[in-house]
């Protein structure tokens, strides 16, 4: 359904204004808002059931992220997510994955890095199977032990949305699918990282990591 007909859950107890945010950050990312698409402060404080002050407040954030822009006597559009966007969430990535990874390999458990192994080879499995539902499960597992693991909470957070962002972005899994080979070639060299206890290195090559996704995704922009 689209976001903008669905109720405010009552037992959702976050500011109102963040959950309108939220509903309608999803919705751009993810497509169900397509750019040029008019977003009336009434219409969605009716159908949200919420006042029209946290749709305002909301719409203003939604400017500021570069997700919508208010042109005069038209209203508030939809911008949608451009290829600039969506480089700009790669660089930011790059940075803050790597010190992600420089922090987890001297955090990780040899038993971690042990299921670490055992999820590449899964991994490798489905790949072979072409099961891509369970290639990106697995994918997601890989990434989350990494990242809970480097101990910095605020971190987290922060590539917890960059990661959300990626995955509901239209048409993202279907281009990376062709560059999962090469990906599991450099998730090996992470975890190979990880067990020489070697965080400049993990750095090094988690920041590589993210580069070459970037410079892949960006020739394939056009199917977005």
């Amino acid at each position: 359904m689209n976001p903008l007909y669905e109720k405010i859950e009552t037992t959702d107890l976050r500011p109102i204004r963040d959950i309108v945010f939220e509903k309608l950050r999803m919705a751009i990312i993810g497509g169900d808002l397509e750019q040029g698409e008019r977003l009336v402060e009434t219409f969605i404080a009716e159908n949200m059931g919420v006042s029209r002050t946290p749709v305002r407040e909301a719409l203003r954030k939604l400017e500021v992220e570069g997700l919508a822009e208010n042109i005069p006597r038209k209203g508030t559009l939809v911008k949608g997510i451009s290829k600039k966007d969506i480089i700009e969430i790669y660089e930011m990535r790059e940075v803050l994955e790597g010190l992600e990874f420089r922090l987890a390999c001297l955090n990780l458990s040899t038993l971690q890095i042990t299921v670490l192994k055992e999820i590449i080879g899964k991994m490798e499995e489905s790949v072979i199977t072409n099961d891509m539902l369970w290639y990106w499960s697995l994918h997601k597992e890989f990434h989350e032990i990494i990242l809970f693991a480097c101990g910095n909470s605020r971190l987290i957070n922060e590539m917890k949305q960059v990661y959300e962002y990626l995955i509901r972005l239209r048409n993202f899994t279907l281009v990376m699918n062709k560059r999962v080979k090469e990906a599991m070639i450099e998730h090996k060299q992470i975890v190979e990282a990880f067990e020489k206890k070697d965080e400049v290195l993990s750095e090094k090559i988690g920041r590589e990591h993210t580069v070459h996704a970037k410079n892949f995704l960006a020739k394939k922009i056009h199917l977005f």
